[in-house]
């Protein structure tokens, strides 16, 4: 029998999140890059972060009760942002990443998402082939950077902890620069760990979310310029703790080669992948693991 396609529940999170953890693994290990996730345990828990947030969709393929494949979709804003996409080791070419994405691209469509969003790295070619046979489109390359601001430098404005008080600021702000809005996901990942925001004449001019561990993973953040996400990135390496891991636009170069120059480090380069709707970032902007 074919495989069952259905979706990923909170119980399975573990063997479906090792599923994930091996797969990114050995995909990255045989082009010599460090693992997309660092141990099975964190692969575990995004997943059941996912399995269990309303609005994520999930799709699971199944076979005699084994995981092959498994793709999530982020539902809960404007834009569908994408991941993790994962085949099972050993089971690739036999169109199981195909399935699980015509799956999550057919249901978000249906419902009426007019943009679809995922990274993707550069040095997998298969899943680069795959997502542009499925009509996504390169609108930006990124670069994989981690370390920590100069301890001596500071920000040029203001820089504070995001409060309640800011989320229509910020959202408005996201919407003015990308062109949709991302009012939900930075009310999930507040609850986290404060959003840092830069204000700029009394304004906010800027955030950035963030995910706290070990190492400190910077998440989507917006910006008026590149002077005001700078401020950002140096307001976030204070207020955390560790490394800071960050996935800049390599068209901002400004941003890329002061972060070069100040000690980070170049990881790995991955691309912006959009199927649908697409504006041209009106400033600076950093995306999150997934859109």
């Amino acid at each position: 029998m074919p495989p069952t396609l259905t979706t990923v529940l909170p119980e399975q999170a573990d063997v479906v999140g090792t599923m994930v953890y091996e797969s990114f693994r050995e995909i990255a290990e045989r082009h010599n890059f460090a693992p997309g996730f660092a141990t099975p345990q964190f692969a575990q828990l995004v997943v059941r972060l996912l399995a269990q947030t309303e609005g994520n969709e999930s799709y699971l393929l199944v076979e005699d009760g084994r995981p092959l494949a498994c793709s999530f979709g982020d539902e809960r804003d404007e834009v569908v942002g994408i991941g993790p996409v994962a085949v099972a080791v050993g089971q690739q070419g036999r169109g199981l990443g195909r399935q699980v994405m015509e799956a999550l691209v057919e249901h978000a469509e249906r419902d009426g998402f007019r943009s679809l969003r995922l990274l993707q790295a550069a040095y997998n070619v298969q899943s680069f082939a795959l997502y542009h046979r499925l009509g996504f489109d390169v609108r930006s390359m990124l670069a994989l950077v981690k370390g920590r601001p100069p301890a001596d430098e500071q920000p040029v404005d203001d820089v504070r902890d995001y409060t309640l008080a800011d989320l229509d600021a910020c959202d408005a702000l996201h919407r003015d620069v990308m062109g949709y809005g991302r009012r939900n996901d930075l009310e999930i990942f507040a609850t986290f760990a404060p959003p840092v925001v830069v204000e700029r004449d009394g304004q906010v001019a800027g955030y950035l979310t963030r995910f706290l561990g070990g190492e400190t993973f910077v998440m989507h953040g917006i910006a008026r310029d590149e002077r005001a996400l700078r401020d950002l990135i140096i307001g976030t390496g204070g207020a955390s703790e560790g490394d800071l891991v960050v996935q800049i636009p390599c068209g901002q170069a400004e941003t890329l080669r002061w972060a070069m120059a100040s000690g980070f480090r170049l990881m790995e380069l991955g691309s912006y992948m959009v199927r649908g709707d697409y504006q041209q970032p009106l400033g600076a902007w950093i995306p999150s693991g997934f859109y």
